[in-house]
């Protein structure tokens, strides 16, 4: 029997009184009809005996009749409600099915949103959600902690409007021009935002399309990475290669970087430029006097004052811990240059108090004119160091232009030349020792060798003076030769006496490696002096081998192959810092004294120090921290998992004999076996 949804609905308004009262009803009428039939009959027919034979056969007939209709009725409404039950038994399965699924599907979407509501409160990602007309829908705990706004307070304000500086706007609308294509934007960088607090912000972010039920999109979900740390970790770390940690200005490398590009753009338009050489006068002996905090003072007081003469055509740079240069950029003529110089010298040599008392300060400066004293940034640099150093012979506090006659340098530089051969004859150079220290162990690693000249008449002169000489003159060969064979040499001795542990370091010339077979001399010198190639180290400074990388590098490696260990010097300080670090055989960077230097505790400098040990460790590499002068930098460094350090802390470079007495003291030496 079909069952369809009209027996349905009438076995919904079934009414069992109603029911009921129908058979009654039905059973009521075939009564009187079946009275009236017996009463007709008697009516027409008077006999008696045919009467009562008649109503006999009347009344069988009538309850005979009567049950068949009562029982055909109630069959068919039973029959019905039994197909209809047995519908409603198979629909009651399936709806407990469906009903089990629901409860699924329930269960899951609880977990979903639990572990979706866990993410949102626990991400350490911005993630809010918005509409086309870039008004916020939520925002998620993080989002409120980093930029200061409580989720009610960005609910339904623009977010461009409010977080937006004015230039970053208009990448919005091509952000929703994208998203409503029903793409995704992945890892887009750029996004500064402002805090509440004022605060800028810099996130990556992935932008993607919710939709509505027909395929609309009709909100976005941002999940944005914030950087703002990391960026400004880079631009220190960017800092601390072009510019001076302790004033912030322009260092060396920035003065070479700009110097050049002004001397061609000078040579372009034809237009002259002046370079201002300014020495700061006996500022070692101020410096010991005062101490090196106050020190430290007085060169931030000057570096402020020398600011001041900084313009659109005036360029400063600080070059060493007491050197100064001023790029003129477009100058009018010599009197002009004289003019703003004079100036200069006489704001230096202002008084300048410290702890109520007053000092003062005085200046030598030398000048060079391009293109007259100069074609190229090398000839003006030395021009107006020249001029400098004029003047400082002369007596100091003052200036002076470049002339040709101060060429009389020259002579005294092959004087010089003279005096080292004559040094080098005499075997006047020897080496002393600085210890380098496993700082988690506090056991010595190895030695650093660094070059002394002591001269009968002068006494010790110190490297800075003529190293720079015989790079130019070529006897930076000759030199190497003596510190390898005098190195080699005391690591015999020292190996013959216990210390075959202990690793020795050289410092090796660019000009060394690429200018003579060096490979040759040092497996000559490791098979003369027994020594194992792993038990020396040779280091390079970042800056040395730039101008012939290429060449160095082929060096390097072979020396790395044959086990000799290459340490990068003054890390951080030169042009290559990273880009190049990447492409050299070296198995330990130093990190430059300038990083150390100025490091106390929950400084800048310890975030950045602890970061760049970081860096060197993800690389591979070992790392020496230079120039460790106190406790405290000490126990940072070790905190920071710093592999070895060096400085006056720890010990001072000594001859041989003493450097075996520290040996003793430590009781051993690290094992690198």
């Amino acid at each position: 029997m079909e069952i369809d949804e009209k027996d349905i609905l009438n076995l919904k308004y079934l009414s069992p009184k109603k029911e009921s009262l129908r058979v009654s009803i039905i059973y009521l009428i075939l009564s009187f009809i079946g009275m009236y039939l017996s009463y007709l009959f008697l009516y027409k027919n008077n006999k008696l005996e045919t009467y009562n034979s008649v109503q006999f056969y009347n009344s069988l007939g009538f309850i005979i009749i009567t049950d068949i209709i009562i029982y055909f009725s109630i069959y068919k409404r039973l029959n019905k409600i039994k197909d209809i039950s047995s519908v409603l038994h198979k629909n009651m399965d399936k709806l407990s099915v469906a009903k089990k699924d629901l409860v699924d599907m329930e269960g899951k979407l609880n977990k979903e949103k639990t572990l979706s509501d866990s993410i949102l409160k626990n991400s350490t990602l911005v993630i809010f959600t918005w509409d086309l007309e870039g008004r916020i829908t939520s925002f998620n705990p993080y989002g409120e902690e980093i930029t200061g706004y409580k989720e009610d307070e960005l609910i339904g304000e623009s977010w461009i409007d409010l977080f937006l500086q004015e230039e970053e706007k208009p990448k919005v609308e091509n952000l929703i021009k994208y998203i409503k294509t029903g793409k995704s934007l992945k890892n887009s960088i750029g996004d500064i935002w402002t805090s509440k607090e004022g605060r800028i912000l810099e996130f990556i972010w992935t932008d993607c399309p919710v939709y509505d039920e027909n395929k609309n999109v009709v909100e976005i979900i941002s999940f944005g990475t914030d950087i703002t740390e990391q960026k400004n970790l880079v631009k220190k770390l960017k800092d601390l290669a072009y510019f001076d940690s302790m004033t912030g200005l322009p260092n060396k490398s920035m003065f070479k970087i700009e110097g050049e590009r002004l001397i061609e753009e000078a040579k372009e338009k034809d237009i002259k430029l002046s370079l201002l050489s300014i020495d700061i006068d006996d500022f070692k002996q101020i410096n010991d006097a005062l101490g090196h905090d106050l020190g430290d003072e007085l060169l931030i007081h000057i570096s402020s004052v020398l600011e001041e003469f900084k313009g659109v055509d005036n360029y400063l740079y600080k070059l060493s811990e007491d050197e100064y240069a001023i790029i003129l950029y477009d100058i009018k003529d010599h009197k002009d240059v004289q003019l703003k110089t004079e100036r200069i010298l006489q704001e230096i040599q202002k008084p300048w108090c410290i702890n109520r008392e007053e000092f003062i300060v005085s200046a030598s400066v030398g000048i060079a004119i391009y293109p007259r004293d100069g074609s190229n940034f090398s000839q003006m640099t030395r021009s107006s160091n020249m001029a400098m150093q004029h003047m400082k012979n002369k007596g100091k506090n003052g200036y002076t232009f470049y002339e040709n006659k101060m060429g009389k340098r020259i002579l005294e530089n092959a004087f010089m030349v003279n005096q080292i051969r004559k040094a080098i004859e005499k075997e006047q150079f020897s080496l002393h020792y600085q210890p380098i220290i496993d700082i988690e162990s506090n056991t010595i690693y190895g030695a650093e060798a660094l070059i002394r000249w002591f001269h009968p008449e002068r006494g010790y002169i110190p490297p800075m003076d003529y190293i720079p000489l015989i790079e130019e003159t070529g006897q930076i060969f000759d030199i190497t030769s003596l510190v390898l064979q005098i190195g080699f040499k005391q690591k015999m001795i020292w190996n013959e006496k216990g210390y075959s542990n202990l690793k020795l370091s050289l410092n090796i010339s660019s000009k060394s490696l690429v200018n003579r077979n060096i490979n040759d001399e040092i497996e000559g010198l490791l098979k003369r002096y027994n020594i194992k190639p792993n038990e020396i180290i040779l280091e390079i400074t970042e800056t040395s081998f730039m101008d012939n990388i290429d060449n160095s590098i082929n060096v390097l490696t072979k020396l790395e192959k044959s086990g000799i260990g290459i340490s990068l010097d003054d890390f951080g300080t030169g042009y290559s810092s990273l880009a190049q670090l990447k492409r050299l055989p070296v198995h330990n960077v130093k990190m430059d004294r300038e990083f150390i230097r100025t490091m106390k505790r929950h400084s800048e400098e310890e975030v950045i120090v602890k970061s760049i040990i970081e860096l060197a460790h993800t690389l591979g590499l070992k790392i020496t921290a230079e120039g460790i002068e106190t406790e405290e930098q000490k126990n940072i460094l070790l905190e920071g998992r710093c592999d070895y350090g060096q400085g006056y802390y720890l010990s001072k470079p000594v001859e041989a004999s003493s450097f075996e007495g520290i040996l003793l003291n430590y009781k051993k030496v690290t094992s690198y076996e």
